[in-house]
């Protein structure tokens, strides 16, 4: 081997390395150029489900709210429906008086077969509509085959 030949393959061999040496400097920078171009990817979808998020964690809050807004409407209504029965109460206990004192005044109170609590509430204030419905109508002297007949009346008609 002489020197020419010697020469030869260090220049050969340096050449090969250099190749190698630029060959890993361009895949290193391509590599780096697509882990940047990913990053950045993964950095606006990180963005977009930050909002994602934001907005969920708004609509929570707003559910909440609204939560929150029923309960206290329902504690409304539930006071104002306790009112109202109260009020009721107090209705069906001026009704229970004035019964019992039309009953004093009333001299055939005696007489009707009395009726226990609510039933009777409910039977007298069924007769006294039953009465007033019956002053109201007027009455039909008419019979069944349509002819007049004076002074008649039907049954539903009576007043009680």
């Amino acid at each position: 081997m002489d020197t020419g030949q010697l020469v030869l393959i260090i220049v050969i061999a340096v050449v090969v390395i250099a190749a190698v040496v630029i060959a890993v400097v361009v895949g290193r920078r391509k590599k780096a150029e697509v882990n940047r171009h990913r990053a950045e990817e993964l950095r606006e979808k990180a963005a977009e489900e930050a909002i994602g998020a934001h907005q969920a964690k708004a609509e929570s809050a707003q559910a909440e709210a609204n939560a929150l807004q029923a309960e206290v409407e329902a504690n409304r209504l539930r006071k104002e429906a306790e009112r109202h029965s109260e009020k009721a109460d107090e209705a069906r206990g001026r009704v229970e008086e004035h019964l019992r004192h039309a009953d004093k005044l009333d001299p055939n109170a005696n007489d009707r077969d009395p009726s226990n609590g609510s039933d009777r509430l409910d039977e007298s204030t069924t007769d006294r509509t039953d009465a007033a419905e019956g002053e109201r109508l007027t009455r039909d002297r008419s019979d069944r085959n349509g002819s007049v007949r004076e002074g008649s009346t039907r049954d539903g008609d009576r007043n009680l």
